[in-house]
């Protein structure tokens, strides 16, 4: 029969611990077994002693659980099957004293952050080229040409322009959150793009 011996434990998400009372124990008067729901402690003395603990609160994996003895104290150490489940108690029913580990979904923030956003860069071209054949058909806005003439510039810079430049045209337009625009990919790939805002004027990130 089990004998009533103090006994505690702690855990972590890997293990638990379990501590148990027994001064001077040596280790070959020492057998531990150890099952997937139970422990059994046998010391082999002129009065021996059996300490079991049965059931466990959960399942444990007894090949990778271990024992030592020390001075004041038996240490077992088992090694827990469900990695961060948290034991409410060392002994009972699972459904009783386990609290499986959470995880908490993240939602999108439903407000602008300062994260930049991707230009699409075939597509500018695209828009840009239908909006210069619309402004040779369309003459009588004078206000209507400014536009559609930087970003035809920006379309047939793009559509010409090799891999790297139109790596550099990404970059550093992105970067700069649209305030400079660069061909030159050895020059943008070293550092970040600052924000150049027009003179006058203060950059500043949307919270500010």
């Amino acid at each position: 029969m089990s004998q009533q011996i103090r006994h505690e434990f702690y855990q972590q998400d890997q293990q638990v611990v379990v501590s148990i009372f027994i001064r001077n124990v040596k280790p070959d008067e020492l057998t531990v077994d150890f099952d997937s729901r139970s422990v059994k402690v046998t010391i082999d003395r002129e009065e021996p002693v059996l300490f079991v603990l049965d059931p466990l609160a959960h399942e444990i994996v007894p090949d990778q659980s271990t024992f030592r003895a020390i001075a004041p104290k038996i240490e077992l150490t088992l090694f827990k099957k469900e990695l961060g489940l948290k034991w409410l108690k060392l002994q009972g029913a699972p459904d009783e004293a386990a609290i499986a580990p959470t995880v908490t979904a993240v939602k999108p923030n439903a407000y602008p952050t300062s994260a930049k956003s991707k230009t699409n860069w075939d597509k500018v071209a695209k828009e840009a080229a239908a909006a210069e054949e619309s402004e040779l058909t369309d003459q009588s806005d004078p206000n209507a040409t400014g536009d559609k003439q930087l970003n035809a510039l920006f379309a047939k810079i793009y559509e010409g322009a090799t891999d790297e430049q139109k790596m550099a045209m990404k970059k550093s337009f992105t970067e700069s959150n649209g305030t400079s625009l660069s061909t030159n990919w050895d020059e943008v790939k070293a550092a970040p793009m600052k924000t150049l805002p027009p003179d006058g004027m203060i950059a500043r990130k949307w919270d500010e």
